[in-house]
């Protein structure tokens, strides 16, 4: 089952993105010193180890359900600076 996705997991994670952007912004997730933006995957993962840490353990037995959380995030998060980019004009 390559596409299944822990909703509980990837709704956690959501909330706490939303609560880390609303917090430090979206230039938080972007690498340091690029001239091109780049997504940190360290904060991602970051975001989805504190939801992880909200969730039942049986998110804990599925060793993909933290790499596809991280997607979902990931996605989001270029969505995000997708329209920030296009509301600067770029």
């Amino acid at each position: 089952m390559p596409n299944v996705v822990d909703l509980t997991l990837v709704s956690r994670a959501r909330r706490a993105l939303h609560a880390t952007l609303d917090e430090r912004g979206l230039g938080f997730f972007l690498a340091p010193g690029s001239r091109t933006p780049k997504l940190e995957p360290r904060r991602i993962a970051w975001v989805v180890e504190a939801a992880r840490r909200n969730v039942s353990h049986r998110a804990r037995h599925d060793p993909n359900a933290l790499s596809r959380t991280r997607r979902v995030l990931r996605r989001e998060l270029i969505r995000l600076l997708t329209q920030a980019m296009l509301q600067a004009g770029l």
